[in-house]
């Protein structure tokens, strides 16, 4: 029962987007349906109590944060490409590595060591700016979202990475190298599955200059701000988007790209910002309403078969797999299905006195899967978004990549615990 309650939420979703209904507009909605549907109470109190979670929600700090960074982020995005510097930026790109479908790959894999929320809006601009014509929006979607995401599995910045080691007692920097054949796995996957079908004709001669080079780290220098001050400083992220929005627009003043009316006007009268916002309050509502209901207990029940104490080997590789995977579809965030699995699995579920690292190897690659795949992860529907794709031409792709390496990580958990 509980599993065909997930999936009509699902197919909610989906059917609200295909009937051309805003995105946010079907995520509350889906929220206040899986509200009612795990509920701990009934009839109006339930309606009270969703109302409730989803205003709490609205008022933390991590909700006003999140928005901020997205809406800084999607000015500077705007600011850069209006001036003329990301169309500059993928002339020197192609100048310098030369024009080859690998190309596409490296702005996405760059930013993607910067770990923020709806980083992808960083490189969909900048991917305009690369891309011909002839690729169609699906696999400029594909390409942006994925070799983004590549080091989620091992890139210590990463937040759900430091939080799973924690949770489930590991040592960071073992489990970071343990999982680092999956960043090459899904690159790789991702080259094979998502690349081909592109109508370019592959010229691999370089021809750029060091003058080139300089250029090219000049026009991304506000981005380069904000990886040196998250690393080196270790600031808020808020903090330093807000850095680097401030040296692009300085940097368009001086080159007098810009004006400084236009710029204001990106920046406080841009409505598709506004719109972005609303969508990250509508995920985060989401989001604490499915914390705040029974669907956690009850699905742990479920894959547990209800036993208490020592569970078997089957029961436990089940829950391992599924537990994190659905929880990353549902929420969309790698610290999100960590924070609310990890204490789970490990307290519970997986009996003393054995070596977890395998346990967590797995439960994180299915939970980052699971989050690859989410309708409300923010990266996938902020890029959708700006190239106004189709969600079932990129899904298409999207759930064998996924699987593929999710698939790897269970054969290669069964190979060494079984053998």
């Amino acid at each position: 029962m509980i599993l065909l309650k997930i999936a009509l939420i699902f197919v909610l979703i989906v059917l609200l987007l295909r009937l051309k209904a805003p995105f946010s507009i079907s995520i509350l909605f889906s929220g206040l349906v899986l509200g009612i549907g795990f509920s701990a109470g009934g009839g109006n109190q339930a309606l009270v109590d969703i109302g409730r979670t989803a205003l709490a929600t609205l008022h933390e700090p991590e909700t006003i944060s999140l928005a901020l960074i997205v809406g800084i982020i999607l000015v500077l995005s705007e600011l850069l490409q209006v001036s003329g510097q990301m169309t500059e930026l993928g002339q020197v790109i192609i100048k310098t590595f030369g024009l080859h479908r690998w190309t596409y790959t490296i702005l996405p894999a760059i930013i993607g060591l910067l770990p923020m929320p709806g980083g992808a809006l960083f490189t969909a601009p900048m991917m305009d700016g690369v891309s011909e014509t002839s690729i169609p929006a699906h696999k400029k979607t594909l390409i942006n979202y994925w070799f983004r995401h590549i080091w989620e599995y091992a890139w210590p910045l990463y937040p759900g990475l430091v939080l799973a080691a924690g949770l489930a007692k590991v040592n960071l920097n073992i489990f970071a190298i343990i999982q680092s054949p999956f960043t090459v796995i899904s690159a790789l996957i991702g080259a094979i599955l998502i690349l081909p079908g592109m109508s370019i004709s592959d010229q691999h001669i370089h021809k750029g200059s060091f003058k080139d080079f300089a250029r090219m780290v000049y026009l991304i220098s506000p981005i380069i701000v904000i990886i040196l001050l998250f690393i080196a400083f270790q600031l808020q992220m808020l903090i330093c988007v807000s850095a680097g929005l401030a040296l692009a627009v300085f940097n368009i003043l001086i080159s007098r790209k810009l004006k400084i009316t236009a710029i204001l006007r990106i920046i406080f009268a841009k409505v598709s910002v506004y719109q972005m916002i609303f969508v990250v309050i509508s995920v985060m509502a989401f989001t604490g309403i499915m914390r705040s209901s029974t669907l956690i207990s009850e699905l742990s029940r479920f894959f547990t078969g209800g036993i208490d104490g020592n569970i078997p080997f089957v029961y436990m590789t089940i829950t391992i797999i599924f537990l994190p995977f659905i929880i990353g579809l549902l929420t969309g965030l790698t610290v999100g299905f960590v924070g609310i699995t990890f204490p789970l699995i490990f307290s519970t579920i997986v009996p003393n006195g054995i070596d977890v690292m395998p346990m967590a190897v797995l439960a994180y690659v299915s939970g980052v899967s699971g989050v690859m795949l989410s309708p409300v992860h923010l990266c996938l529907v902020l890029t959708n978004q700006y190239y106004n794709s189709s969600f079932r031409k990129v899904y298409k792709t999207l759930i064998p990549v996924a699987l593929s390496v999710l698939a790897l990580a269970v054969i290669g958990f069964l190979l060494y615990t079984l053998l």
